[in-house]
């Protein structure tokens, strides 16, 4: 196979979502210290419930049509169980721009700077926004969207409210993948 092939193939199964982790497997802990010197351990997040991982970014637009309505759907989670964390992996945004951008739109959640992309590798993430919920085995019980469509007015599904109510009602997540759409995690050449 030539290296354009390779490469056309590599493109298309990224575009599909799998090379992700998905649904039913399980990731590892993981500690990171954050911008503000906050640290942030998966297992002791899971504690208290259930913990979406939202990999974000203050550039793509993809995510900034969720800006004024992801607090919405955080006030509405967090108190059923559900801990948020956004995580920007992308290292062509600085941490200044990371931290200046959760604080012009209000976020109620943390905003993590993933330095190195290690949280995004832990999940084999790929795209902003993409969305993981993780269970507290460290199991991932939904993979995808948090809506199929970016704008308010055009979504007809809500996916990743759709997984949360079934799982805050106590149920399997019944559609436990959905295909996201956004930009590609600009990781750091290793």
């Amino acid at each position: 196979m030539t290296k354009l092939k390779l490469i056309t193939v590599f493109l298309f199964l990224i575009s599909l979502n799998l090379m992700a982790k998905e649904p039913g497997d399980k990731v590892s802990n993981f500690t990171v210290k954050n911008y503000d010197g906050t640290e942030y351990n998966l297992d002791n997040a899971l504690g208290s419930g259930y913990v979406v991982i939202m990999f974000w970014s203050a550039e793509c637009p993809y995510v900034q049509p969720f800006n004024d309505r992801i607090n919405d759907y955080v006030k509405e989670y967090n108190t059923k169980g559900f801990t948020f964390w956004a995580v920007n992996s992308n290292e062509t945004e600085s941490t200044e721009r990371v931290a200046a951008h959760a604080k012009e739109h209000g976020y109620i959640f943390p905003v993590i700077k993933d330095a190195g992309s290690k949280i995004a590798d832990v999940f084999e993430a790929m795209r902003t926004p993409e969305v993981f919920v993780i269970g507290k085995d460290r199991t991932i019980l939904y993979h995808g969207r948090i809506d199929d469509n970016s704008y308010l007015e055009k979504v007809s599904s809500t996916d990743m409210k759709n997984a949360l109510n079934e799982l805050a009602a106590g149920k399997d997540v019944s559609v436990k993948t959905t295909k996201s759409f956004g930009c590609t995690i600009k990781r750091d050449a290793k």
